[in-house]
């Protein structure tokens, strides 16, 4: 391990964009389940190669309440494996068909993660939910994980391109008053526009990805006036297809604006990219200097 490596792995750090479920690391994978034969490629092709990935890999695999719960606890001792102190990470709500059917039940094992890891990582679970949901599991289950007190935050995802996010308007608007920090995935794969759309609408804390915001200096200034961090996660873009590689990666621009932004692994088990190894590929590549990786590093911890 090279200096600057041992260097930023020593260093505390918040993984705030993150989904549980698929954030184990290959290693510590493979050291619980050695039989397990999986092979992470290192492109997808895009958002779609990604779901099929996951239909015939990850979901052949997660057959039971057992292996979801293994796989979450996996990506939190990965995560604290890199020295992550902070972990911000989405519970697909959908995994409720693991636990008989039933959110209390998903709630409660969320929960007791939340208490076996109590005093060793700030870990703040996040209800997800995909954009295309049915409006019972948006609002009935939404609700009810918001009014479990189990949860931290609100996450929403899939899908970018054409997307309605009105029916998520009044569960933001909900969990704003129970405290609960909300998020958007949007504008990885969808222009600059519908972060705007998103913004106005929604009016979220976070932005997960964002990255097209850099096509437009007025969607940068909105971000920026309206105090809204961008949590990207550069190895996923890349992998996805979302820019070339790391030097057409509009994150330099991004922080040049002035938006307060952070880097995330997204999804370890997928990406196979901890958050030193994109910190040092940053600065290996000359888009950042230490010091700056340092401060990027710091928005993550608070």
């Amino acid at each position: 391990m090279n200096d600057l490596r041992r260097k930023i792995q020593s260093l505390p750090k918040g993984d705030v964009h993150s989904h549980l479920h698929l954030s184990a690391g290959i290693d510590l994978l493979k050291d619980e389940y050695p039989k397990l034969d999986l092979s992470v490629p290192q492109y997808y092709k895009g958002f779609e190669g990604m779901m099929l990935f996951i239909e015939q890999y990850i979901n052949t695999f997660m057959t039971s309440s057992e292996k979801a719960i293994n796989l979450m606890d996996i990506g939190i001792r990965s995560s604290m494996a890199d020295n992550v102190t902070c972990l911000e990470a989405s519970i697909d709500i959908n995994l409720f068909r693991f636990f008989n059917n039933s959110v209390k039940e998903l709630i409660e094992a969320v929960d007791r993660l939340k208490m076996k890891y109590l005093g060793q990582i700030d870990f703040r679970p996040e209800i997800g939910i995909k954009k295309n949901s049915p409006s019972e599991i948006i609002y009935e289950s939404g609700i009810q994980c918001i009014e479990s007190g189990v949860f931290d935050g609100l996450d929403i995802y899939g899908n970018e391109k054409g997307m309605d996010l009105s029916g998520f308007q009044e569960l933001f608007l909900y969990a704003k008053t129970k405290k609960l920090k909300t998020k958007v995935h949007v504008g990885e794969f969808s222009g600059h526009e519908t972060i705007e759309k998103a913004i106005e609408l929604l009016e979220p804390d976070e932005i997960q990805h964002g990255i097209h915001a850099a096509e437009s200096g007025n969607t940068m200034h909105m971000i920026v006036e309206r105090g809204i961090r961008i949590n990207i996660c550069p190895q996923s873009n890349i992998a996805l297809g979302a820019v070339a590689d790391i030097y057409a990666h509009p994150i330099r621009k991004l922080y040049d604006s002035g938006i307060n932004l952070t880097i995330n692994t997204d999804d370890l088990l997928l990406f196979n990219a901890t958050l030193t190894d994109q910190y040092v590929n940053l600065i290996e590549h000359d888009i950042f200097t230490f010091e700056e990786v340092n401060e990027i590093r710091m928005n993550s911890l608070v």
